[in-house]
């Protein structure tokens, strides 16, 4: 365990000489962990001073979860007592870190003495207090570096050799042994802070939503895993590496729903893969009819071979016959009859359904209990799991098995799958939920979506709050599609897509045009959550096709493959979205939308110049990866005209100016 500096006497006990506060980021003062991803630079700021006006130095100290040695690298100043620093997070899990900083003796006795040098002023008086440093230093110095300092030393104490010691002193080799080798009897360490790295998916993914049991090739048959694997490469295809399951587990019958959630059903009615379990089994059973445990973990595999990662629901929502509501009905508790779910809840629930009540009384036993599910499931080679309305649950419990289930399986991903008060979705993103809904289905005018997307990626959401932009789910029918207008589900569908770096569609309903809602719900009509569907796999549309293009291009393009680095662009159009994502290696893509569905829009557009390093008369080619049209374009307002019914968008990569189209 590390320990305060302390000094011995009375009036000296905890002496803290300098002072380290405002350490960024964090989360809640260090009481989350914030959120990376794997192979990129974790940059942290922090205030760093002391009385009076001796020279500083400080460091970040930090390891990863599964090394015992502790690493430093340099904390930098870069003004007003501010200090910022940077290390690379290589590997997946979790890294502590502290900031330690101290009052650098050597530092202090350097910088005066480059003074008095530069100045002409004898430095004489000044050598004793640096022979003495030097002696300090070779008490920890390696054995290349000890003879150096042995002949410094000696340097140092020859008085005839002043001017040469003095140079010494300000010497690049003199800085080194002070970096190497400080001093650091006066420091202070901040306390330990957290940062929690994760896979690229956590950041960039493209999800396809299914029904498992609706992959049959002909009409009433249920689809199995092995159906599924058929239909792999055409997902693949399409530029998905995100296949997403709803339950696939076997179904209560006792009280089932029939179509549209009818309390009447029948016989052929496959009931809603939502209500858990019957007497074959539960969460750890996989329902017969589309397959067994060795079908799934082939899948999987499949999967995996093309790139693709199997997601899976988990709901803690379970039919009267679950096992576990008949061993411990002490775990549950009853749900009125709710014929249909409002927008908020996520499932059409079955009369006397049951909900895992979570207490004192079984809190441990019921966290083992689902932790096994996830372990389980890990097992199969599942790495990435929704779970559904996990805020009905104590946040405290879920945190505590994903902590452990972490220990176990590192690299497995929870994903938050409700949409409730802005604070609670917080609160879970914080306390273990690396991925998060978002309202993104519900922001439709510009100001909504502006506003919305810079609270993500300029407030202290940033560190913590990882949305996935979802067009629509098998819940959710937003209202925005509900016209069945095909400009609209594009415009949502390249919103979603460029916006965020991780977006989902619901996909057959999606691309298939499918729109008819529940009247006056935000639900669809024969929803396929409670129908066994037959979709016409080889079935190719204009969404299609552009869903397929733009995720080339998503994979293609780094600045489209995160959420933060964008810059909202004005535009003298309240009807037309635009805004500037770029990367580090010099990707820039402009993204202009038009908003109005029904007609054609036009405006002139700001571009930001500094962030695509042009100068004001520098022409520059606005490259339409949609239509490999390319627009020479100069200064920052140019001219933008779209119509809906033809491409209500333009997906513009900025590149250089030749004089020739390229």
């Amino acid at each position: 365990m590390r320990k305060e500096l302390s000094i011995p006497g009375e009036n000296f006990l905890n002496y803290n000489p300098v002072v380290i506060e405002n350490i960024l980021p964090q989360i809640d003062s260090g009481k989350f962990p914030v959120k990376v991803i794997e192979g990129e630079v974790f940059v942290i700021q922090a205030d760093v001073f002391s009385n009076g006006n001796a020279n500083l130095a400080a460091r970040i100290v930090y390891k990863h979860e599964s090394e015992e040695n502790w690493n430093q690298t340099y904390l930098k100043p870069v003004g007003n007592d501010r200090w910022e620093g940077q290390f690379l997070v290589d590997k997946t899990g979790g890294y502590r870190y502290f900031i330690k900083g101290w009052v650098d003796p050597i530092a202090t006795w350097q910088a005066e003495i480059s003074r008095r040098v530069q100045k002409y002023i004898a430095v004489n008086e000044m050598l004793p207090e640096g022979l003495r440093l030097l002696e300090n230093m070779l008490m920890k110095a390696s054995k290349e570096d000890k003879s150096l300092i042995k002949e410094a030393v000696r340097l140092f104490k020859d008085i005839k050799r002043a001017e040469e010691a003095a140079q010494l002193a300000i010497s690049f080799r003199f800085t080194e042994w002070l970096n190497r080798y400080p001093n650091t009897d006066l420091s202070t360490e901040s306390p330990e802070l957290f940062v929690l790295a994760y896979g690229k998916k956590l950041t960039f993914s493209s999800w396809y939503t299914m029904f498992p049991r609706s992959a049959g090739d002909k009409e009433g048959r249920h689809g199995t895993f092995q159906d599924v694997a058929k239909l792999l490469p055409r997902i693949a295809d399409m530029g998905f590496d995100v296949l997403h399951f709803p339950p696939i587990h076997p179904i209560g019958f006792e009280n089932r729903k029939g179509k549209n959630g009818a309390k009447k059903m029948d016989k052929k009615d496959p009931g809603s893969p939502f209500a858990v379990g019957d007497l074959s089994g539960g969460h750890d059973t996989i329902h017969s009819e589309l397959g067994s445990e060795v079908d799934f973990k082939k899948l999987i595999k499949e999967a995996d071979s093309l790139g693709i990662e199997i997601a899976l629901d988990l709901a803690l929502q379970f039919s009267p016959d679950h096992p576990w509501v008949i061993q411990y009905p002490d775990w549950f508790e009853r749900q009125n009859d709710d014929p249909i779910a409002s927008p908020a809840v996520t499932t059409v629930v079955p009369a006397d359904f049951s909900r895992l009540k979570v207490h004192t009384d079984n809190w441990e036993a019921a966290k083992k209990a689902v932790k096994d599910i996830v372990l389980l499931w890990a097992e199969w080679g599942v790495r990435m799991i929704r779970v559904i309305q996990p805020d009905l649950q104590p946040f405290d419990w879920w945190k505590q098995i994903i902590d452990e289930a972490r220990k176990v399986c590192p690299e497995m991903i929870f994903y938050a799958g409700t949409v409730t008060r802005p604070k609670v979705m917080n609160y879970l993103a914080k306390s273990g939920f690396a991925l998060s809904d978002s309202y993104f289905m519900w922001r439709n005018s510009r100001y909504e979506l502006e506003q919305y997307i810079n609270e993500l990626a300029y407030s202290e959401q940033k560190d913590f709050f990882k949305p996935i932009f979802r067009v629509n789910t098998p819940d959710i029918n937003p209202y925005n599609l509900q016209s069945g207008h095909e400009p609209q589900q594009l415009i949502r569908f390249f919103l979603a897509a460029t916006l965020s770096g991780s977006y989902g569609i619901y996909g057959p309903v999606f691309e298939q045009l499918v729109y008819e809602a529940f009247p006056g719900k935000e639900e669809y009509w024969n929803a396929e959550k409670y129908e066994l569907k037959h979709w016409d796999w080889e079935k190719e549309t204009k969404i299609t096709y552009l869903i397929r293009m733009i995720n080339r291009f998503r994979k293609e393009n780094t600045a489209l493959q995160q959420t933060l680095s964008i810059q909202i662009c004005a535009v003298q159009n309240d009807q037309i979205m635009a805004y500037l994502k770029t990367h580090y290696d010099g990707n820039k893509i402009l993204c202009v939308v038009n908003l109005d569905a029904y007609h054609r829009q036009a405006g002139m557009v700001r571009v930001p110049m500094d962030l695509i390093n042009k100068n004001q008369d520098e022409m520059y080619i606005a490259h339409d990866l949609i239509t490999d049209a390319k627009y020479e374009w100069k200064g920052e307002w140019n001219y933008v005209e779209l119509d809906p019914h033809i491409l209500p968008f333009h997906l513009l990569r900025i590149g250089e100016y030749r004089g020739v189209y390229h």
